[in-house]
Protein backbone atom coordinates (compact mmCIF):
# COMPACT_ATOMS: atom_id res chain seq x y z
CA UNK A 1 0.00 0.00 0.00
CA UNK A 2 1.02 3.64 -1.02
CA UNK A 3 0.63 5.72 1.88
CA UNK A 4 0.10 9.35 1.61
CA UNK A 5 1.76 12.65 3.54
CA UNK A 6 -1.22 14.69 5.51
CA UNK A 7 0.51 17.90 3.64
CA UNK A 8 1.71 16.76 0.52
CA UNK A 9 -1.43 14.99 -0.28
CA UNK A 10 -4.69 16.31 1.92
CA UNK A 11 -4.31 19.59 2.93
CA UNK A 12 -2.76 20.79 0.39
CA UNK A 13 -1.41 21.58 -2.21
CA UNK A 14 -0.91 24.88 -2.04
CA UNK A 15 -2.32 26.34 -5.33
CA UNK A 16 -4.28 28.20 -7.79
CA UNK A 17 -8.34 27.67 -8.27
CA UNK A 18 -10.08 26.01 -10.04
CA UNK A 19 -9.06 22.42 -9.49
CA UNK A 20 -6.81 20.23 -7.64
CA UNK A 21 -6.83 17.36 -10.01
CA UNK A 22 -6.89 19.54 -13.31
CA UNK A 23 -5.15 22.33 -12.76
CA UNK A 24 -2.71 21.72 -9.39
CA UNK A 25 -2.12 17.86 -10.53
CA UNK A 26 -1.04 19.25 -13.74
CA UNK A 27 1.36 21.96 -12.41
CA UNK A 28 2.98 19.01 -10.63
CA UNK A 29 3.40 16.80 -13.63
CA UNK A 30 4.51 19.75 -15.60
CA UNK A 31 7.11 20.54 -13.27
CA UNK A 32 8.44 17.10 -12.53
CA UNK A 33 8.49 16.39 -16.44
CA UNK A 34 10.39 20.26 -16.48
CA UNK A 35 12.60 18.32 -13.52
CA UNK A 36 13.42 15.12 -16.02
CA UNK A 37 14.48 16.85 -19.26
CA UNK A 38 16.82 18.94 -17.08
CA UNK A 39 16.42 22.32 -18.83
CA UNK A 40 14.71 24.91 -20.26
CA UNK A 41 11.33 23.73 -22.55
CA UNK A 42 10.90 25.34 -25.78
CA UNK A 43 8.97 23.06 -27.25
CA UNK A 44 6.22 19.97 -25.75
CA UNK A 45 2.91 18.57 -26.75
CA UNK A 46 0.50 17.43 -24.06
CA UNK A 47 -1.77 14.98 -25.14
CA UNK A 48 -5.02 13.61 -23.62
CA UNK A 49 -7.06 10.18 -23.44
CA UNK A 50 -9.95 11.18 -25.53
CA UNK A 51 -12.08 9.00 -23.82
CA UNK A 52 -10.81 10.71 -20.54
CA UNK A 53 -12.02 13.71 -18.47
CA UNK A 54 -9.43 16.46 -19.58
CA UNK A 55 -11.35 17.31 -23.37
CA UNK A 56 -14.38 18.70 -21.82
CA UNK A 57 -12.42 20.52 -18.75
CA UNK A 58 -8.52 21.41 -19.43
CA UNK A 59 -10.45 24.80 -20.12
CA UNK A 60 -12.80 25.14 -17.66
CA UNK A 61 -10.59 23.86 -14.86
CA UNK A 62 -7.47 24.96 -15.58
CA UNK A 63 -5.62 22.14 -16.92
CA UNK A 64 -3.89 24.32 -19.61
CA UNK A 65 -2.42 26.51 -17.56
CA UNK A 66 -1.55 23.86 -14.90
CA UNK A 67 0.51 21.58 -17.48
CA UNK A 68 2.04 25.04 -18.98
CA UNK A 69 2.86 26.66 -15.86
CA UNK A 70 4.75 23.36 -14.45
CA UNK A 71 6.34 23.16 -17.82
CA UNK A 72 7.59 26.54 -17.46
CA UNK A 73 8.90 25.95 -14.01
CA UNK A 74 6.13 27.31 -11.52
CA UNK A 75 5.49 25.18 -8.63
CA UNK A 76 1.66 25.02 -7.47
CA UNK A 77 1.34 27.87 -4.90
CA UNK A 78 3.19 30.36 -7.27
CA UNK A 79 0.14 33.25 -8.46
CA UNK A 80 1.84 33.35 -11.94
CA UNK A 81 0.59 29.82 -12.65
CA UNK A 82 -2.96 31.28 -13.65
CA UNK A 83 -1.66 33.40 -16.48
CA UNK A 84 0.74 30.78 -17.56
CA UNK A 85 -0.35 30.04 -21.05
CA UNK A 86 -0.03 33.97 -21.73
CA UNK A 87 3.39 33.84 -20.41
CA UNK A 88 4.51 30.90 -22.43
CA UNK A 89 2.77 32.96 -25.66
CA UNK A 90 5.15 36.08 -24.83
CA UNK A 91 8.31 33.43 -24.21
CA UNK A 92 8.10 32.30 -27.47
CA UNK A 93 7.10 28.56 -26.12
CA UNK A 94 5.23 26.38 -28.79
CA UNK A 95 3.18 24.43 -25.96
CA UNK A 96 -0.31 22.76 -27.49
CA UNK A 97 -2.93 20.41 -26.66
CA UNK A 98 -4.03 17.60 -28.75
CA UNK A 99 -6.09 14.45 -27.80
CA UNK A 100 -5.84 10.56 -29.14
CA UNK A 101 -6.96 7.45 -28.31
CA UNK A 102 -4.18 6.53 -25.28
CA UNK A 103 -4.74 3.78 -23.07
CA UNK A 104 -7.61 4.58 -20.77
CA UNK A 105 -5.42 3.41 -17.49
CA UNK A 106 -7.36 6.46 -15.84
CA UNK A 107 -9.92 9.14 -16.26
CA UNK A 108 -6.58 11.95 -16.03
CA UNK A 109 -4.12 10.31 -18.54
CA UNK A 110 -1.87 12.25 -20.59
CA UNK A 111 0.91 11.60 -22.63
CA UNK A 112 3.59 14.56 -22.61
CA UNK A 113 6.35 14.70 -25.53
CA UNK A 114 8.71 17.21 -24.76
CA UNK A 115 11.06 18.31 -27.65
CA UNK A 116 14.91 19.17 -28.16
CA UNK A 117 16.96 21.18 -29.85
CA UNK A 118 16.52 18.97 -33.14
CA UNK A 119 13.09 18.85 -32.68
CA UNK A 120 13.25 15.29 -31.81
CA UNK A 121 11.22 13.97 -28.55
CA UNK A 122 13.87 13.56 -26.05
CA UNK A 123 11.96 12.95 -22.98
CA UNK A 124 7.98 11.15 -23.84
CA UNK A 125 6.07 10.68 -20.17
CA UNK A 126 2.60 9.19 -19.69
CA UNK A 127 1.55 10.69 -16.69
CA UNK A 128 -2.27 10.00 -14.62
CA UNK A 129 -3.62 13.14 -12.00
CA UNK A 130 -4.99 11.20 -9.71
CA UNK A 131 -6.92 13.21 -7.64
CA UNK A 132 -6.59 16.33 -4.88
CA UNK A 133 -2.94 17.25 -6.37
CA UNK A 134 -1.40 14.14 -6.12
CA UNK A 135 0.29 12.76 -9.60
CA UNK A 136 1.46 9.89 -11.24
CA UNK A 137 4.27 9.44 -14.01
CA UNK A 138 4.18 5.68 -15.06
CA UNK A 139 6.07 5.39 -18.26
CA UNK A 140 9.49 7.53 -19.11
CA UNK A 141 10.48 7.19 -22.43
CA UNK A 142 8.03 4.10 -22.80
CA UNK A 143 9.64 1.97 -19.53
CA UNK A 144 7.78 1.51 -16.36
CA UNK A 145 8.50 3.75 -13.73
CA UNK A 146 6.79 5.38 -10.48
CA UNK A 147 7.15 9.19 -10.00
CA UNK A 148 4.82 11.29 -7.71
CA UNK A 149 7.31 13.85 -6.58
CA UNK A 150 7.47 12.56 -2.72
CA UNK A 151 11.41 10.57 -3.51
CA UNK A 152 14.30 11.40 -4.99
CA UNK A 153 14.62 9.56 -8.26
CA UNK A 154 17.63 8.95 -11.00
CA UNK A 155 17.33 6.88 -13.88
CA UNK A 156 20.13 5.60 -16.33
CA UNK A 157 19.07 3.85 -19.06
CA UNK A 158 22.28 2.17 -21.28
CA UNK A 159 22.20 -1.06 -23.98
CA UNK A 160 21.35 -4.30 -22.32
CA UNK A 161 25.06 -5.09 -23.38
CA UNK A 162 26.40 -3.07 -20.93
CA UNK A 163 23.92 -4.03 -18.11
CA UNK A 164 26.25 -6.13 -16.67
CA UNK A 165 28.78 -3.39 -16.67
CA UNK A 166 26.35 -0.88 -14.91
CA UNK A 167 25.04 -2.95 -12.66
CA UNK A 168 28.42 -3.69 -11.24
CA UNK A 169 29.38 0.14 -10.71
CA UNK A 170 25.72 0.90 -9.15
CA UNK A 171 26.28 -1.95 -6.46
CA UNK A 172 29.26 -0.63 -5.29
CA UNK A 173 27.26 2.15 -4.36
CA UNK A 174 24.55 2.15 -0.92
CA UNK A 175 21.50 2.69 -2.64
CA UNK A 176 18.19 0.85 -4.06
CA UNK A 177 18.07 -0.17 -7.47
CA UNK A 178 15.43 -1.70 -9.61
CA UNK A 179 15.48 -2.16 -13.52
CA UNK A 180 13.12 -3.03 -16.22
CA UNK A 181 14.32 -3.53 -20.01
CA UNK A 182 12.66 -2.70 -23.07
CA UNK A 183 13.79 -2.80 -27.13
CA UNK A 184 17.58 -4.22 -25.94
CA UNK A 185 17.61 -1.36 -23.71
CA UNK A 186 17.64 -1.39 -20.20
CA UNK A 187 16.81 1.60 -17.44
CA UNK A 188 18.07 1.23 -14.17
CA UNK A 189 15.53 3.44 -11.39
CA UNK A 190 17.96 4.46 -8.19
CA UNK A 191 16.74 5.78 -5.31
CA UNK A 192 17.99 5.99 -1.49
CA UNK A 193 21.06 8.01 -1.93
CA UNK A 194 23.10 10.51 -0.25
CA UNK A 195 24.21 13.55 -2.08
CA UNK A 196 27.87 12.78 -2.74
CA UNK A 197 26.64 9.07 -4.65
CA UNK A 198 24.20 11.52 -6.76
CA UNK A 199 27.00 13.26 -7.63
CA UNK A 200 28.84 11.10 -8.65
CA UNK A 201 25.73 8.49 -10.81
CA UNK A 202 24.93 12.06 -12.28
CA UNK A 203 28.36 12.14 -13.25
CA UNK A 204 28.21 8.48 -15.38
CA UNK A 205 25.99 10.90 -18.19
CA UNK A 206 29.73 11.32 -19.47
CA UNK A 207 29.90 7.21 -20.35
CA UNK A 208 30.20 6.45 -23.81
CA UNK A 209 27.89 3.78 -23.01
CA UNK A 210 25.18 5.30 -21.00
CA UNK A 211 22.30 6.98 -23.81
CA UNK A 212 20.46 9.28 -20.78
CA UNK A 213 20.26 10.18 -17.28
CA UNK A 214 17.46 11.62 -15.69
CA UNK A 215 16.86 13.10 -12.50
CA UNK A 216 13.16 13.48 -10.46
CA UNK A 217 13.84 15.54 -7.28
CA UNK A 218 11.68 15.92 -4.52
CA UNK A 219 8.83 18.76 -5.40
CA UNK A 220 6.49 17.99 -2.50
CA UNK A 221 6.33 20.02 0.57
CA UNK A 222 7.32 16.92 2.56
CA UNK A 223 9.94 14.39 1.44
CA UNK A 224 8.84 11.26 1.99
CA UNK A 225 10.89 8.15 3.37
CA UNK A 226 12.14 5.89 0.65
CA UNK A 227 10.19 2.79 2.24
CA UNK A 228 7.56 4.53 4.26
CA UNK A 229 6.70 2.38 7.23
CA UNK A 230 3.41 3.92 8.50
CA UNK A 231 2.40 3.50 12.25
CA UNK A 232 -1.17 2.92 11.01
CA UNK A 233 -2.50 3.44 7.47
CA UNK A 234 -6.91 3.32 8.43
CA UNK A 235 -8.57 4.28 10.96
CA UNK A 236 -8.49 1.16 12.79
CA UNK A 237 -5.12 0.91 13.44
CA UNK A 238 -4.80 4.80 14.41
CA UNK A 239 -7.60 4.00 17.00
CA UNK A 240 -5.86 1.19 18.23
CA UNK A 241 -2.82 3.61 18.50
CA UNK A 242 -4.72 6.19 20.13
CA UNK A 243 -6.10 3.45 22.88
CA UNK A 244 -2.38 1.92 23.59
CA UNK A 245 -0.61 5.86 23.25
CA UNK A 246 -3.57 7.65 25.03
CA UNK A 247 -2.59 10.47 22.90
CA UNK A 248 -5.11 12.84 21.47
CA UNK A 249 -6.37 12.65 17.71
CA UNK A 250 -3.90 15.68 16.53
CA UNK A 251 -0.67 14.43 17.89
CA UNK A 252 -0.95 10.61 16.40
CA UNK A 253 -1.68 12.70 13.53
CA UNK A 254 2.00 14.24 14.04
CA UNK A 255 2.97 10.48 14.73
CA UNK A 256 1.74 9.77 11.30
CA UNK A 257 3.69 12.13 9.86
CA UNK A 258 6.63 11.34 11.48
CA UNK A 259 6.68 7.55 10.72
CA UNK A 260 6.28 8.24 6.74
CA UNK A 261 8.34 11.18 6.44
CA UNK A 262 12.08 12.64 6.74
CA UNK A 263 10.02 15.94 8.40
CA UNK A 264 10.66 16.62 12.41
CA UNK A 265 7.81 17.26 14.10
CA UNK A 266 8.63 21.23 14.57
CA UNK A 267 8.92 21.08 10.51
CA UNK A 268 5.38 19.40 10.81
CA UNK A 269 4.03 21.60 12.97
CA UNK A 270 4.94 24.79 10.96
CA UNK A 271 3.60 23.53 7.95
CA UNK A 272 0.21 23.42 9.58
CA UNK A 273 0.38 26.93 10.37
CA UNK A 274 1.36 27.53 7.50
CA UNK A 275 -1.65 25.85 6.29
CA UNK A 276 -3.52 27.70 8.63
CA UNK A 277 -2.43 31.11 7.44
CA UNK A 278 -3.12 30.75 3.84
CA UNK A 279 -6.59 29.15 4.71
CA UNK A 280 -7.35 31.95 6.68
CA UNK A 281 -6.02 34.61 3.97
CA UNK A 282 -8.56 32.59 1.57
CA UNK A 283 -11.71 33.15 3.59
CA UNK A 284 -11.38 36.92 2.61
CA UNK A 285 -13.86 37.30 -0.63
CA UNK A 286 -12.73 38.21 -3.86
CA UNK A 287 -13.42 42.37 -4.87
CA UNK A 288 -16.15 41.39 -7.44
CA UNK A 289 -15.40 45.13 -9.02
CA UNK A 290 -11.84 44.54 -9.56
CA UNK A 291 -11.49 40.44 -10.07
CA UNK A 292 -11.57 38.71 -13.46
CA UNK A 293 -14.52 36.66 -14.15
CA UNK A 294 -13.33 33.00 -15.58
CA UNK A 295 -16.63 31.58 -15.52
CA UNK A 296 -20.52 32.48 -15.64
CA UNK A 297 -21.57 32.96 -11.79
CA UNK A 298 -20.56 36.46 -10.67
CA UNK A 299 -18.59 36.89 -7.05
CA UNK A 300 -21.42 37.43 -4.20
CA UNK A 301 -19.92 36.67 -1.05
CA UNK A 302 -19.62 40.16 -0.14
CA UNK A 303 -22.99 41.09 -1.07
CA UNK A 304 -24.41 38.05 1.15
CA UNK A 305 -22.38 39.29 4.01
CA UNK A 306 -24.10 42.28 4.15
CA UNK A 307 -27.12 40.81 3.31
CA UNK A 308 -26.97 38.85 6.12
CA UNK A 309 -27.49 41.54 8.68
CA UNK A 310 -30.69 42.96 6.75
CA UNK A 311 -32.56 40.27 5.44
CA UNK A 312 -34.85 37.15 6.75
CA UNK A 313 -33.28 34.19 7.10
CA UNK A 314 -33.54 30.90 9.36
CA UNK A 315 -31.39 31.56 12.61
CA UNK A 316 -27.90 29.04 12.37
CA UNK A 317 -25.78 30.62 14.69
CA UNK A 318 -22.37 29.79 13.47
CA UNK A 319 -23.20 28.46 10.42
CA UNK A 320 -23.84 31.82 9.12
CA UNK A 321 -20.37 32.66 9.11
CA UNK A 322 -18.99 29.02 7.84
CA UNK A 323 -21.23 29.49 5.15
CA UNK A 324 -19.87 32.74 4.11
CA UNK A 325 -16.18 31.59 4.70
CA UNK A 326 -16.88 28.76 2.10
CA UNK A 327 -18.45 30.57 -0.48
CA UNK A 328 -15.59 33.26 -0.09
CA UNK A 329 -13.16 30.58 -0.57
CA UNK A 330 -14.92 29.16 -3.45
CA UNK A 331 -15.04 32.34 -5.20
CA UNK A 332 -11.38 32.62 -4.54
CA UNK A 333 -10.70 29.37 -6.13
CA UNK A 334 -12.98 30.44 -8.96
CA UNK A 335 -11.04 33.59 -9.71
CA UNK A 336 -7.72 31.23 -9.69
CA UNK A 337 -6.73 33.14 -6.50
CA UNK A 338 -4.58 30.79 -3.91
CA UNK A 339 -6.58 28.35 -2.11
CA UNK A 340 -5.72 25.48 -0.77
CA UNK A 341 -6.99 22.05 -1.85
CA UNK A 342 -8.43 20.45 1.28
CA UNK A 343 -8.83 17.74 0.25
CA UNK A 344 -9.60 19.22 -3.46
CA UNK A 345 -10.31 22.74 -4.86
CA UNK A 346 -13.71 21.39 -5.65
CA UNK A 347 -14.34 21.41 -1.88
CA UNK A 348 -11.65 23.74 -0.70
CA UNK A 349 -13.87 26.28 1.06
CA UNK A 350 -15.09 23.23 3.84
CA UNK A 351 -12.18 22.85 6.42
CA UNK A 352 -11.15 26.76 6.61
CA UNK A 353 -15.17 27.38 7.06
CA UNK A 354 -15.34 24.71 9.32
CA UNK A 355 -11.97 24.47 11.44
CA UNK A 356 -10.93 27.95 11.65
CA UNK A 357 -14.16 30.32 11.29
CA UNK A 358 -15.85 28.21 13.42
CA UNK A 359 -12.75 27.74 15.97
CA UNK A 360 -12.53 31.31 15.89
CA UNK A 361 -16.40 31.85 16.27
CA UNK A 362 -15.98 29.33 19.69
CA UNK A 363 -12.94 31.84 20.71
CA UNK A 364 -11.07 29.05 20.45
CA UNK A 365 -6.71 29.61 20.17
CA UNK A 366 -4.97 29.16 17.26
CA UNK A 367 -2.98 26.47 18.61
CA UNK A 368 -6.15 24.69 19.56
CA UNK A 369 -7.42 25.46 15.78
CA UNK A 370 -4.03 24.29 14.08
CA UNK A 371 -5.03 21.13 16.28
CA UNK A 372 -8.71 20.35 14.58
CA UNK A 373 -6.45 20.37 11.16
CA UNK A 374 -4.19 18.04 11.94
CA UNK A 375 -7.04 16.26 13.14
CA UNK A 376 -9.00 16.61 9.57
CA UNK A 377 -5.53 15.98 7.66
CA UNK A 378 -5.58 12.46 9.46
CA UNK A 379 -8.90 11.35 8.74
CA UNK A 380 -8.33 12.87 4.86
CA UNK A 381 -5.10 9.93 4.95
CA UNK A 382 -7.16 7.07 5.08
CA UNK A 383 -8.82 8.01 2.23
CA UNK A 384 -6.29 9.36 0.71
CA UNK A 385 -4.73 5.78 1.67
CA UNK A 386 -7.74 3.43 0.50
CA UNK A 387 -9.98 5.36 -1.86
CA UNK A 388 -9.28 8.65 -3.67
CA UNK A 389 -9.90 12.42 -3.28
CA UNK A 390 -10.60 12.06 -7.84
CA UNK A 391 -14.23 13.17 -8.64
CA UNK A 392 -13.07 11.17 -12.22
CA UNK A 393 -12.63 8.55 -9.59
CA UNK A 394 -15.33 8.65 -7.47
CA UNK A 395 -17.57 11.24 -8.17
CA UNK A 396 -18.33 14.20 -5.55
CA UNK A 397 -18.75 11.93 -2.41
CA UNK A 398 -14.79 11.74 -3.04
CA UNK A 399 -14.43 15.42 -2.87
CA UNK A 400 -16.90 17.38 -0.79
CA UNK A 401 -18.15 13.92 0.89
CA UNK A 402 -14.08 13.50 2.24
CA UNK A 403 -14.12 17.08 2.97
CA UNK A 404 -17.31 17.30 5.24
CA UNK A 405 -15.63 14.02 6.76
CA UNK A 406 -12.82 15.31 7.33
CA UNK A 407 -14.77 18.61 9.25
CA UNK A 408 -16.48 16.31 11.20
CA UNK A 409 -13.61 14.82 12.67
CA UNK A 410 -11.61 18.18 13.14
CA UNK A 411 -14.82 19.46 14.48
CA UNK A 412 -14.70 16.68 17.33
CA UNK A 413 -10.97 17.49 18.12
CA UNK A 414 -12.33 21.24 18.72
CA UNK A 415 -14.98 20.18 20.86
CA UNK A 416 -12.32 17.92 22.91
CA UNK A 417 -14.29 14.49 21.76
CA UNK A 418 -12.18 11.51 21.97
CA UNK A 419 -10.45 10.07 18.47
CA UNK A 420 -13.34 7.14 18.46
CA UNK A 421 -15.74 10.26 18.62
CA UNK A 422 -14.37 12.07 16.04
CA UNK A 423 -14.27 8.46 13.50
CA UNK A 424 -17.65 7.85 14.24
CA UNK A 425 -18.54 11.49 13.72
CA UNK A 426 -16.87 11.22 10.18
CA UNK A 427 -18.03 8.30 9.22
CA UNK A 428 -22.08 9.24 9.77
CA UNK A 429 -21.14 12.54 7.76
CA UNK A 430 -19.50 10.72 4.52
CA UNK A 431 -22.71 7.94 5.41
CA UNK A 432 -24.77 11.12 4.33
CA UNK A 433 -22.98 12.01 1.18
CA UNK A 434 -23.06 8.55 -0.52
CA UNK A 435 -23.37 7.94 -4.05
CA UNK A 436 -23.19 12.20 -4.74
CA UNK A 437 -22.11 12.89 -8.63
CA UNK A 438 -19.61 15.19 -9.83
CA UNK A 439 -21.10 17.26 -12.22
CA UNK A 440 -19.50 20.57 -13.01
CA UNK A 441 -22.12 22.77 -15.32
CA UNK A 442 -19.55 24.03 -18.25
CA UNK A 443 -16.75 22.22 -16.96
CA UNK A 444 -16.30 24.77 -14.25
CA UNK A 445 -16.32 24.54 -10.34
CA UNK A 446 -19.16 26.91 -9.65
CA UNK A 447 -23.12 25.67 -9.86
CA UNK A 448 -23.61 22.97 -8.02
CA UNK A 449 -19.66 23.04 -5.99
CA UNK A 450 -20.12 26.31 -3.85
CA UNK A 451 -23.52 25.51 -2.31
CA UNK A 452 -21.95 21.93 -1.79
CA UNK A 453 -19.35 23.07 -0.30
CA UNK A 454 -21.76 24.76 2.12
CA UNK A 455 -24.02 21.93 2.65
CA UNK A 456 -20.85 19.89 3.65
CA UNK A 457 -20.17 22.01 5.98
CA UNK A 458 -23.56 22.07 8.00
CA UNK A 459 -23.44 17.57 7.44
CA UNK A 460 -20.23 18.03 9.02
CA UNK A 461 -21.19 20.24 11.95
CA UNK A 462 -24.59 18.08 12.40
CA UNK A 463 -22.20 14.77 12.22
CA UNK A 464 -20.14 16.01 14.92
CA UNK A 465 -22.82 17.27 17.43
CA UNK A 466 -25.00 14.10 17.12
CA UNK A 467 -21.56 11.50 18.19
CA UNK A 468 -20.98 14.27 20.60
CA UNK A 469 -24.47 13.74 21.78
CA UNK A 470 -24.31 10.24 21.58
CA UNK A 471 -24.98 8.60 18.75
CA UNK A 472 -23.66 5.61 17.43
CA UNK A 473 -23.12 5.54 13.10
CA UNK A 474 -22.37 1.84 13.68
CA UNK A 475 -20.52 1.51 10.42
CA UNK A 476 -17.04 1.86 10.77
CA UNK A 477 -15.33 4.74 9.20
CA UNK A 478 -12.56 2.31 7.63
CA UNK A 479 -16.03 0.55 6.27
CA UNK A 480 -17.60 3.95 4.92
CA UNK A 481 -14.42 4.88 2.98
CA UNK A 482 -14.11 1.24 1.20
CA UNK A 483 -18.26 1.84 0.52
CA UNK A 484 -17.45 5.45 -0.94
CA UNK A 485 -15.00 4.14 -3.20
CA UNK A 486 -16.93 0.89 -3.90
CA UNK A 487 -20.25 2.83 -5.10
CA UNK A 488 -17.53 5.79 -7.13
CA UNK A 489 -16.57 2.52 -9.30
CA UNK A 490 -19.86 1.48 -9.50
CA UNK A 491 -21.13 5.18 -11.09
CA UNK A 492 -21.10 5.65 -14.90
CA UNK A 493 -18.69 7.96 -16.37
CA UNK A 494 -21.44 10.34 -16.96
CA UNK A 495 -21.32 11.32 -13.58
CA UNK A 496 -17.93 11.43 -12.62
CA UNK A 497 -16.33 14.82 -13.38
CA UNK A 498 -16.78 14.57 -17.55
CA UNK A 499 -19.91 16.98 -17.92
CA UNK A 500 -21.91 14.27 -19.85
CA UNK A 501 -24.68 13.84 -17.21
CA UNK A 502 -26.58 14.97 -14.37
CA UNK A 503 -27.09 19.41 -14.06
CA UNK A 504 -24.36 19.35 -17.36
CA UNK A 505 -27.28 18.27 -19.37
CA UNK A 506 -29.97 20.26 -18.14
CA UNK A 507 -31.34 22.58 -20.73
CA UNK A 508 -29.51 26.12 -18.69
CA UNK A 509 -26.59 23.74 -18.20
CA UNK A 510 -25.84 22.97 -22.08
CA UNK A 511 -27.39 26.35 -22.87
CA UNK A 512 -24.46 28.26 -20.06
CA UNK A 513 -21.55 25.54 -21.58
CA UNK A 514 -22.21 26.02 -25.41
CA UNK A 515 -21.96 30.27 -24.56
CA UNK A 516 -18.86 29.51 -22.72
CA UNK A 517 -17.19 26.95 -25.25
CA UNK A 518 -17.82 29.55 -28.26
CA UNK A 519 -14.74 31.61 -26.47
CA UNK A 520 -12.65 28.59 -25.83
CA UNK A 521 -10.28 27.31 -27.73
CA UNK A 522 -11.27 23.64 -29.33
CA UNK A 523 -9.54 19.79 -29.20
Amino acid sequence: MIVHSIFNDVLGPIMCGPSSSHSAGCARIGLQTRLLFGREINKANIIFDANGSYPETYIGQGSNFGFTGGLLGFKTDNAKVKDSVEIAKKMNKNIWFSKQKLFSRHPNEALINVYNEKDEIELSVLTFSTGGGMFEIVELNSFPVFIDGNQEQIFICCQSEYSIKLTELLQLYNLSITSSEKNNQILFCLSSFDVTTKEKLLALENQQYILWIKHAPVIMPVEMQSKPQAIFSNADGALQYSNTTKKPMWEIALDYELSISKASKEEIWQLAEHTYNIMKQSTIPPDPTTTPMYGFLPYKAQEMKQSLKNSSAIPTGVLNNATLAAISVMENSCAHNIVIAAPTAGSSGVIPASIITIGEDLNLPKEDIIKGLLASGLIGSFISNNASFGAEVAACQAENGSASAMAAGGIVQLLGGTTEQAFQAASMALQNMLGLICDPVAGLTEIPCISRNVSAIGNAVLSANMVMWGFNPVIPLDETISSMYDIGQKLPSDFRCTCQGGLCTTKTGQFLSQSLLIKREKL
